[in-house]
């Protein structure tokens, strides 16, 4: 009888081992044949590959071109080389589903450390999101890879593994620069969890801080000395963009064309965009509230009212909207974020459509893709463009306006420990 037992036990757990691992397998099968339709359709499909040829270029020339080691990017920081390095390793042809093959390992690698530090279901979310909000760039830009460091320094600021958190942050401003306002929010959680537990608080936060400043500046630093002044091209190339088409700013633009102030069509710095006579006042108008919205986000997690990934997915969130540039692989910064704040939730899965209905359908549809331009935009795509803005204004408001009793997340006691990366104090 007790030998009965033990095998229907044993029987029982086999099958439901070989239930899971019959799950996680249709999972990954399905989310392999995603990315293989994401390769044939989009990275092959018409102007898909733009960027990866961009990327190619300035690795190629960086690397074995006639000035091999003194040929940095122009509009990204000098370490997003060794991302770009990725399209030639190995060095094929086809280097386009190469760059693409790579992009997909850090898509993959992404959704596993979903299940690792979050939850499967939440892994499920992530792998939508992207896939929905993202069709036509997640496998042709690198956006990914500094989107996914930074939902990692949530995970391990909440681990309290700090010294990695802001390796992490490091890292990513050293590939795109927006992580940089996540840093403020990092050193408030740091000293909040030491004064909380009694510990020395000034000495440990101004090494993170200087740990992160410095891996930038030395980055720069060091292309300064292979390129000269050229290095800092990326701040040049960033301050002197006109209103970028997809920007909230260029939304206000063409509103105001309405009341007889033209928005005109222009194609430059490597995107379609908008001028016209009120783009001054509107850049300058976006420039202080994005300084008084972040300081707002600073100033309300330091009061506790914000958790950790609602504070960083407020500040990406005001960065993006009172930016000169809203490019479709933007949204990529946010979306894991998303998924760890907001769950599944239907402003947002309507931001992801509306941004694929943007790029690529009507950049096709308008006849966009593939022209010097300017080519005026059609009223369907401006309006679009309009809709996706004003929903994600409505989202960001509801980020930052969660709740009024403060919100304090501490980590179960397993969880604070010291990471393995060591920053006295963390």
């Amino acid at each position: 009888m007790l030998g009965r037992e033990v095998l229907s036990r044993r029987l029982s757990l086999r099958g439901s081992v070989r239930g899971h691992l019959n799950q996680k397998t249709v999972d990954l099968a399905l989310l392999g044949v995603c990315l293989l339709g994401l390769i044939i359709f989009a990275i092959h499909g018409p102007y898909g590959d733009g960027d990866i040829r961009v990327y190619h270029k300035y690795a190629v020339e960086f690397w074995a071109g006639k000035h091999a080691f003194h040929y940095l990017p122009i509009e990204y920081p000098p370490l997003s080389l060794l991302i770009f390095t990725l399209a030639v390793l190995p060095p094929i042809h086809d280097y386009a589903t190469i760059f693409a093959i790579w992009m997909g390992a850090a898509f993959l690698g992404g959704y596993f450390a979903f299940i690792r530090f979050s939850s499967r279901h939440n892994a499920t979310l992530y792998a939508v999101y992207l896939l929905l909000g993202a069709t036509a760039a997640l496998l042709g830009r690198y956006d990914i890879v500094p989107a996914l460091l930074s939902v990692g320094a949530v995970w391990a600021a909440s681990r309290r593994r700090f010294g990695i958190a802001y390796l992490l942050i490091a890292i990513g401003v050293s590939l795109k620069l927006y992580p940089l306002v996540l840093l403020p929010i990092l050193m408030i959680e740091h000293r909040r969890f030491l004064v909380t537990h009694d510990r020395p608080w000034k000495r440990p936060v101004a090494l993170g801080t200087l740990f992160t400043g410095g891996l930038l500046v030395a980055s720069f630093g060091i292309a300064i000395l292979l390129t000269g002044w050229d290095a800092l091209n990326p701040f040049y190339y960033a301050a002197t963009r006109p209103l970028q088409v997809e920007s909230f700013g260029a939304t206000l633009l063409w509103f105001g064309s309405a009341f007889g102030f033209p928005a005109i069509t222009e194609h430059g710095w490597h995107s379609y965009n908008l001028v016209g006579p009120l783009d001054g006042g509107i850049m300058t108008l976006l420039s202080f509230t994005g300084l008084a919205g972040l300081g707002w986000v600073y100033w309300r997690f330091w009061l506790g009212r914000f958790d950790l990934a609602r504070a960083f997915l407020a500040a990406i969130c005001v960065m993006l909207l009172t930016s000169k540039v809203f490019s479709p692989q933007y949204l990529i910064w946010l979306l894991p974020l998303v998924v760890e704040v907001e769950g599944i939730d239907i402003l947002w899965l309507l931001i992801c459509v509306c941004t694929t209905l943007i790029y690529p359908v009507e950049y096709v549809n308008d006849h966009i893709f593939g022209t010097v331009g300017p080519l005026p935009y059609s009223n369907t795509m401006l309006g679009t463009i309009a809709v996706r803005n004003l929903v994600l204004i409505a989202a960001t408001l509801r980020v930052l306006l969660p709740g009024r009793s403060p919100i304090r997340s501490e980590a179960p006691e397993p969880a604070l420990q010291e990471g393995s990366l060591s920053i006295s104090g963390d």
